[in-house]
């Protein structure tokens, strides 16, 4: 068997060089092994490159080399830049969010009027692109059969049942009394009389005007240097009640302004003498907040506590219960677990359960013992009584839902 040649044999058989490029064609039966020959007879022809192709190949070579370096780098560069921008518009929205969450109650009326607004501008460009040439001339000097005539009416319907953010003013007709006016109105005698500064409910006269709020309350002018809870504990009303009412347009700092026109839902004017008035929704139950959990049937109270809020249109299918921070609080049903989130506006940290076509949410939790998917029976704890989200003091927000749709819990509980 011969010998493999050497690097040296290899080189002076082929008058191969670092100075000079060769292109080296297999003519014959034969391979390279390691850098040269296996076989000392193979003969191989001799092509020389000239010194021009020579330095046009090595200029394409570096100018490749050089733009994949560039290809490479530049695409790094963008993607590193994407990267950039796609976080900065994470935090753009973050903040934009942040804020229309805290803010949603001082922007409420201007996004409604700038939305409304828009909407008006493109309908009347849209209609008016659209209805070109196609309306007919009306001769509207003459008056014809078919006109409709009106007849005036002085007085001011409003539905019953939609929401009023406004106080309104209602001109007494002969006959009228405060409670039939309240009654009409859906609010309490004394509410009307405390607005209107009357000291004798009986004396109305025939056309006087009379402020009705909103709701039955008191309606009262932030001073310099007040806060909610003080101004909660001067009316006996509920601080988180004033902060629900979303005419009210607290944000989630829940700070008030002097000048600032709050309706206290609930509130009462102290008084000298007694003034009998209609129970509210929002007054506190008689139940001690020192009362055991009760476990029979099948809800349960989720824990202990008076009621500082009821259901009402702004508070649907919802109670709020006094507690202190860190109270357990209880499954008040068995069920799935459905959601859990851990807000710091709104509800703040709360759970959701589902039982059957029921659901019930404990909000404004300091704590949190179940994941979502997990199974829980009733009396189970879910967390603890916090203050997290939209909430002026240490409660637990219980809410009620029946096929999505917001029931009364104490229509459920014992």
């Amino acid at each position: 068997m011969k010998e493999e040649p050497s690097l040296q044999e290899f080189s002076e058989a082929t008058s191969f060089t670092s100075e000079t490029y060769y292109f080296y064609p297999q003519t014959t039966t034969g391979i390279f092994t390691r850098g040269f020959l296996r076989y000392r007879d193979l003969k191989i022809p001799k092509i020389e490159i000239s010194p021009v192709i020579k330095f046009v190949l090595t200029k394409l070579a570096e100018g490749l080399l050089e733009g994949t370096h560039f290809g490479v780098f530049y695409f790094l560069y963008l993607r590193e830049k994407l990267v950039d921008l796609i976080d900065l518009l994470k935090l753009v929205k973050d903040y934009i969010v942040t804020k229309l969450m805290w803010k949603r109650g001082v922007l409420f009326r201007p996004i409604v009027h700038a939305s409304i607004f828009s909407l008006s501008v493109v309908a009347i460009f849209i209609g008016g692109f659209f209805q070109q040439n196609q309306i007919a001339a009306v001769d509207l000097t003459r008056a014809t059969d078919s006109t409709l005539t009106m007849g005036t009416n002085a007085e001011t319907v409003v539905p019953t049942d939609r929401p009023r953010s406004e106080i309104i003013k209602y001109k007494v007709a002969a006959g009228n009394t405060v409670s039939q006016i309240a009654e009409k109105f859906q609010v309490s005698p004394e509410t009307i009389k405390w607005a209107n500064n009357l000291s004798d409910i009986d004396s109305l006269h025939p056309g006087e005007v009379l402020k009705i709020p909103p709701v039955t309350g008191v309606i009262y002018t932030v001073k310099g240097g007040e806060s909610l809870a003080s101004i909660a504990k001067k009316y006996k009303a509920d601080a988180q009640t004033i902060v629900d009412f979303p005419f009210n347009y607290i944000d989630d700092s829940l700070s008030v302004k002097a000048g600032q026109t709050l309706v206290i839902p609930g509130g009462v004017i102290p008084s000298p003498r007694p003034v009998s008035h209609t129970p509210l929704a929002s007054s506190f139950s008689s139940r001690p907040s020192s009362a055991p959990i009760y476990k029979g049937g099948g809800w349960m109270w989720p824990v202990g506590g008076g009621i500082s809020q009821y259901p009402s249109w702004w508070h649907p299918g919802a109670v709020d219960i006094m507690s202190d921070v860190g109270t357990p609080v209880a499954a008040a049903s068995g069920g799935k677990v459905i959601s859990v989130q851990r807000f710091w506006y709104g509800y703040g940290w709360h759970v959701v359960i589902a039982s059957g076509s029921y659901t019930s949410l404990y909000a404004h939790l300091s704590a949190i013992n179940v994941g979502v998917g997990q199974y829980v029976s009733r009396g189970q704890m879910v967390g603890r009584v916090g203050l997290t989200g939209r909430s002026s003091g240490p409660h637990l927000h219980f809410e009620t839902r029946d096929g999505g749709s917001a029931i009364n819990p104490l229509r459920l509980l014992p």
